[in-house]
């Protein structure tokens, strides 16, 4: 699943504001819907929930602190754990 073509394997950091931001690819509409869907189940699981924009083959998270200004190991956990959904061990 995902990250087919160019995009960055690596999640992107900014310091101000605090984001971990990544752009994920797909091969089709459902390939991507499936991975959105499983990105929303994390959420509600964990309790950080990114904000996203998406088209028919291409979904960019953007994940912000919960609380203050840095990022904590809760929110760069959740990145890991959207990385290992597009792996297929998610």
């Amino acid at each position: 699943m995902g990250n087919h073509g160019n995009d960055d394997a690596t999640w992107a950091e900014r310091e101000r504001p605090a984001t971990l931001s990544k752009r994920f690819t797909f091969a089709s509409y459902a390939e991507n819907r499936d991975f959105l869907d499983r990105v929303a189940a994390l959420s509600e699981q964990t309790g950080i929930h990114p904000d996203l924009s998406f088209g028919r083959d291409y979904a960019n998270l953007s994940v912000h602190p919960a609380e203050g200004e840095v990022l904590r190991d809760e929110e760069r956990d959740f990145a890991r754990r959207v990385d290992a959904i597009v792996a297929g061990s998610g």
